[in-house]
């Protein structure tokens, strides 16, 4: 399951994501949200799966500039997810990448970002399975981790044959929920 939450003033709900149509079991859904409402002070990322050395979920966010509702490789902005063993945050602009080993079998981030009260990163606290990870970034959270112009977020699962995908965004104060099962 992912949740990635952002208060916002949208709704979405995607009933499924698409078949695997490759070996590796790659499977990508698209996500419309607003990240520029001036009262959300807390972007949170939550992800569960069974982690392997061969598999991977990520969620990525940025500005879906040319509105076509897909966010193509030049529109990504931050990644955040499991990759092969390892946890990572990429900083997709300059490919800057922060990397944390990972632990097989059912794994669960919890990754929290409060922002200060002009929209800029003031604290992040991240876990995996309850251990802090990424230390590096949370002592002082860098600007790119959060950017109130991102109107879009892509999941990415690769390696696991039966997602049983569900992705629901609920908001109105609450926090945006994007869950894949």
């Amino acid at each position: 399951m992912i949740v990635a939450s952002m208060l916002v003033a949208a709704a979405l709900v995607v009933s499924t994501m698409p078949a695997p149509e490759h070996d590796d079991c790659e499977v990508v859904t698209n996500c419309v949200f607003d990240a520029s409402r001036q009262d959300g002070r807390m972007f949170s990322i939550s992800m569960e799966l069974d982690a392997s050395p061969s598999n991977g979920v990520e969620v990525v966010f940025g500005c879906d500039a040319d509105g076509d509702g897909i966010l193509s490789r030049t529109e990504e902005a931050l990644a955040v997810g499991y990759d092969c063993g390892e946890w990572k945050m990429v900083e997709c602009a300059t490919g800057a990448e922060t990397t944390c080993a990972g632990t097989p079998g059912r794994v669960t981030l919890d990754w929290k970002l409060r922002l200060d009260s002009d929209r800029i990163p003031r604290s992040l606290a991240a876990t995996a399975n309850g251990q802090a990870i990424f230390s590096q970034l949370c002592q002082s959270p860098p600007a790119f981790l959060f950017n109130p112009a991102w109107n879009a977020a892509k999941i990415v699962r690769r390696g696991q044959i039966n997602p049983n995908p569900n992705v629901v965004c609920l908001v109105n104060n609450d926090p945006i929920v994007i869950n894949i099962r």
